[in-house]
């Protein structure tokens, strides 16, 4: 039935482009809503102090810029909703761990800390840590955006460029 609501959608008078829009933007601010729901409990509960707001809504709106970017691949990637949710699981741990989520990158090996710099999730993880941890502002953490926004282009790139539409 999917499948069948998905073809009827794409043959409104909506373009193809404006379709793929809104259901980015429409994830766009569910993936900011998840943000401010984790930094909301992190203040509630366990009393984190968040630093510099705008820096912390700066590089917050560049990591749901890459999550849907993502997201966006591995929708274009895949064949079945099975692959995606296969594929999303498996990038979701692989990035993480390699990004420092699991295991701080500071007491990593060397290569694993090379590695971790080719992942979204360390350089977020960086953007936070220089704001909440450190009180960075805006201007020190322009180049961790910097990097989440290529990350993104990146993502949008090719996933566009695989995307398919029947």
């Amino acid at each position: 039935k999917k499948d069948c609501k998905f073809q009827r959608i794409l043959t409104a008078t909506l373009s193809k482009t404006a379709f793929l829009i809104g259901i980015l933007l429409g994830f766009y601010i569910v993936n900011l809503i998840h943000i401010a729901l984790m930094f909301s409990v992190g203040v509630m509960v366990f009393g984190i102090k968040l630093g510099h707001l705008p820096a912390l809504v700066i590089v917050s709106l560049a990591l749901a810029a890459t999550a849907n970017g993502l997201g966006l691949l591995v929708a274009a990637l895949s064949k079945t909703e099975a692959q995606v949710n296969s594929l999303s699981v498996l990038l979701a741990f692989t990035l993480s761990a390699l990004g420092g989520m699991m295991v701080p990158t500071f007491i990593m090996p060397d290569l694993m800390k090379t590695l971790s710099l080719f992942t979204p999730h360390a350089w977020a993880l960086a953007g936070y840590h220089d704001i909440i941890i450190r009180g960075l502002g805006v201007q020190q953490i322009l180049s961790e955006t910097g990097v989440l926004l290529g990350f993104a282009s990146f993502f949008f790139i090719i996933a566009l460029w695989r995307f398919r539409f029947d």
